[in-house]
């Protein structure tokens, strides 16, 4: 059985008459015909009582095969859709990783949204992950979309669209000696521990550490890494020490911590948006193209 045979028994059944079944079809009377005839072939049954008038009526075959006739075609009818759907990215299911300092920026939030109002049907499923898990991650086809830190290099697999830069503060217990000062110089900083979280070193921060270090004459104390910003506030609130972090972490607004920034130093880290290439989902094609369409938005002067 074909398609087109069933989709012809219907009209057949619905007009019982094979002259006005051709006009429907757009074909002639001798077409709709040979297509019911091979359609009882295949059957190895008659669906219709023919008259020689070009009336039908339906056999009791005919009768009991018509709705399972209506119910694959409307249920090719909806496969048919779904896959056009999908095929302009309508539908489907989108991984997005991010780093926590995207969200907290509200750079996540924001483009997803506006994605969203193109495509309200998408599956998105967010989860938090570090800059080198999203990439592996990305390569491997387990995640679609990354917010991360940039890094000097990526697998093949993985292309990225510069988003941002972010200003790096450093972090400071509000009650230690320097919490007075509104901006710091790099010898300030000299006495200090650094706290940075365990993938800061493949992130940059441990590379930007180093030119503050260069900047105030010493070499940076680092003490050992931690989770994540928010332990390094934590830590920092604590007493355990100062941290480089990005300006959003200071969203957290964890009580104990007050964040300055540097007088003569260009601290800061780029954020971007990582994907496949190719990429060969349409969901995740139309959310790159959000994307890009909003960072052309923002960029005209």
């Amino acid at each position: 059985m074909e398609l087109h045979q069933l989709r012809c028994f219907e009209v057949v059944a619905d007009e019982r008459h094979f002259a006005r079944a051709a006009d429907r079809l757009g074909t002639t009377q001798s077409g709709v015909s040979r297509t019911i005839l091979a359609l009882e072939a295949a059957l190895g049954a008659r669906l219709f009582n023919r008259s020689k008038r070009s009336s039908v009526t339906l056999t009791s075959t005919g009768a009991l095969f018509l709705p399972e006739a209506r119910l694959i075609l409307r249920q090719a009818e909806r496969g048919e859709a779904v896959g056009k759907r999908a095929g302009r990215g309508e539908i489907g299911r989108i991984e997005i990783g991010y780093v926590a300092s995207a969200a907290l920026g509200g750079t996540v939030s924001a483009l997803v949204r506006a994605y969203r109002a193109s495509a309200p049907e998408v599956e998105i499923h967010l989860q938090e992950l570090e800059t080198p898990r999203q990439i592996e991650e990305i390569a491997s086809g387990r995640l679609d979309i990354g917010f991360l830190r940039a890094r000097k290099t990526y697998p093949p697999e993985v292309k990225t669209i510069p988003l941002q830069r972010d200003p790096l503060l450093i972090a400071l217990p509000s009650g230690g000696k320097l919490a007075r000062k509104r901006i710091l110089h790099p010898a300030d900083l000299a006495a200090m521990p650094f706290l940075i979280p365990h993938f800061g070193e493949e992130a940059g921060f441990l590379t930007r550490l180093q030119e503050l270090g260069r900047a105030g004459g010493f070499t940076p104390r680092i003490l050992a890494p931690v989770r994540d910003f928010l332990t390094v506030l934590t830590a920092v609130a604590a007493g355990l020490g100062c941290g480089l972090v990005p300006a959003s972490v200071g969203n957290l607004r964890i009580p104990g911590t007050l964040l300055r920034p540097v007088q003569g130093l260009d601290l800061s880290a780029d954020l971007v948006l990582a994907h496949r290439t190719p990429e060969a989902s349409p969901a995740v094609q139309q959310f790159i193209f959000t994307v890009e369409s909003a960072l052309r938005k923002e960029r005209r002067p």
